[in-house]
């Protein structure tokens, strides 16, 4: 055990938390549903460290994770194939980590190390930081500006003894690490700390200055994008109206596990960066009605201050009418990304001699099967998350394409984060379940225009032949208040933009990628 494991354990030990008291607690390690805000998230080095430890983990005493790649099963390189639906992790892959998958049980769910028959933690000497700290935690503010320190009085031990002197020293020294020798592991990963809870058993005690400064970058004036942040940021992203899917909060903040994202007011406009290894770009325009020449100037400072010397600093999903903004101040277009609207009307009813095809896959669907369509729950989670898995394999075995595969692989952590994010975003979202198994899902959210839907992800399983034709028409139906649909990119794919065209588009719309000027990238002038 290392010097700050042993630190932390004596701190909580001191306080009346011992490894004896805690593993013969029954709260911890047990959550009431499969996307609460504290299961345990494992940073990709503690991932990377478990996978050294033989590649074979159990639980229940089976098997559930083996580490094939290329193989047939799942030929996608540096991918986890998880050969079970209750296996910890999705694909780890770029991810900076995960928070793992939980296992269904009668009355909720559990962490998926947690052994039933013996009441254990199954890798209690390598539990991850997230797991050490409890019931201490860390968590934003609802903004994103702070991350605090907080105790979860769910704990008993917690809620017994948070007002004594040794349970605050413990705090102090807790506090003292995190700020000190563990800030470099909660800077590199950044899902440790969780979204900020509402009305809960948490108390918050103290800021973290130094983890706010690395995690929010607020030494740049920056915020943390977190799901909760929307309330506060909501008249920036209704104040242009527009039909492109990029420009709504969803299609942000769901990026959270994959970039590290950040928000920041200049000239009464909203910017939102988005940073992976060290290199940063605005993932929209700025948005609002403010001074959009001066925030676009503050927005270029921004990226050069976070990307030094390195390459990548652009701006994404703009739209036409923004063009001459960026032409004169000299931006280049880099790359045209085209968004395929139809009429919901249309594609709800299926009427037409153009759609005999798509009408006779969903009756052929609907004939071979008792189908339920019907919302999302929470606890449609782990179901989701296997469908998620097949799919994904069954895709990378049809495509050999390393730049499909890639997409395939961001896409999936995309895919999670729906799934979590849903409720507390306001998503719809829909299932399909065949004989009580869940088939299909598909989420979407409406958009600027007040006219326009986003059909945003949806998986089908291809073994049910004409399902993805039956949750298209289906979705559309959930929509009927909205004219428009916007069923997203085709992600450069000739196969996706062959199968969005079979729809007959209304219209297709462009998002362009513009680059900074010239004199301004690194290596120029």
């Amino acid at each position: 055990m290392g010097n700050w494991q042993s630190a932390i354990e004596d701190a909580l030990a001191r306080a009346g938390l011992s490894s004896a008291r805690c593993l013969a607690c029954d709260v911890c390690c047990r959550f009431s549903t499969p996307v609460a805000a504290f299961i345990p998230f494992f940073s990709a080095a503690e991932i990377a460290a478990l996978d050294e430890g033989g590649g074979q983990w159990t639980v229940d005493s089976r098997p559930w994770k083996t580490k094939i790649p290329g193989s047939p099963h799942c030929p996608l390189p540096t991918v986890h194939c998880l050969l079970s639906t209750a296996g910890p992790f999705l694909c780890p892959g770029r991810s900076p980590g995960e928070h793992a998958l939980p296992v269904a049980t009668a009355d909720g769910c559990r962490c998926p190390f947690f052994r039933l028959d013996t009441g254990r933690c199954s890798i209690y000497e390598n539990r991850p930081l997230d797991c050490r700290l409890y019931p201490f935690v860390l968590m934003f503010d609802a903004t994103g500006k702070e991350v605090w320190l907080a105790v979860d009085e769910v704990c008993p031990v917690a809620f017994e003894k948070v007002g004594d002197p040794e349970f605050a020293q413990a705090l102090d020294e807790v506090a003292g690490l995190l700020e000190g020798p563990l800030a470099d592991t909660v800077a590199a990963g950044p899902g440790l700390v969780s979204v900020h809870q509402e009305q809960s058993a948490v108390r918050r005690i103290r800021v973290l200055p130094e983890i706010t400064r690395r995690v929010c970058r607020s030494d740049l004036g920056l915020a943390r994008l977190v799901t909760t942040g929307y309330p506060a940021l909501k008249d920036y992203f209704a104040a242009r109206p527009t039909c492109l899917a990029g420009h709504a909060f969803p299609s942000m903040v769901l990026w959270g596990d994959t970039f590290n994202l950040h928000w920041k007011i200049e000239a009464d406009c909203l910017l939102v960066l988005a940073e992976d290894g060290g290199v940063s770009f605005l993932m929209a325009p700025p948005l609002g009605t403010g001074d959009l020449p001066r925030a676009l100037a503050a927005a270029r400072e921004l990226m050069a201050a976070i990307n030094g010397p390195r390459s990548g600093a652009r701006v994404q999903e703009v739209d036409e009418e923004l063009l001459p903004l960026f032409a004169a101040e000299s931006w280049q277009v880099g790359h045209r990304a085209s968004e395929y609207v139809y009429s919901t009307e249309a594609l709800a009813t299926l009427r037409g001699r153009h759609f005999d095809g798509k009408r006779h896959d969903c009756r052929r669907f609907e004939t071979l099967h008792r189908a339920t369509w019907r919302p999302y729950r929470s606890s449609d989670f782990p179901q989701a998350v296997g469908l998620l898995r097949r799919w994904q394999c069954e895709r990378a075995g049809r495509h050999a394409d390393g730049f499909y595969r890639a997409q395939l692989l961001d896409s999936g952590f995309l895919h999670l984060a729906t799934l979590r994010e849903a409720e507390r975003l306001g998503m719809k979202g829909y299932v399909v379940d065949v004989e009580e198994e869940l088939v299909a899902y598909t989420f979407g959210f409406p958009l600027a225009d007040g006219q326009t839907y986003a059909d945003f992800i949806e998986v089908a399983d291809h073994a049910f032949q004409g399902l993805g034709s039956f949750v298209f028409r289906s979705f559309c139906r959930e929509a009927p208040c909205y004219p428009f649909l916007n069923a997203g990119t085709d992600s450069d794919l000739p196969n996706l933009a062959q199968a969005k065209q079979l729809y007959r588009p209304l219209r297709i719309e462009t998002a362009y990628t513009l680059n900074p000027p010239e004199e301004e990238m690194p290596g120029k002038g």
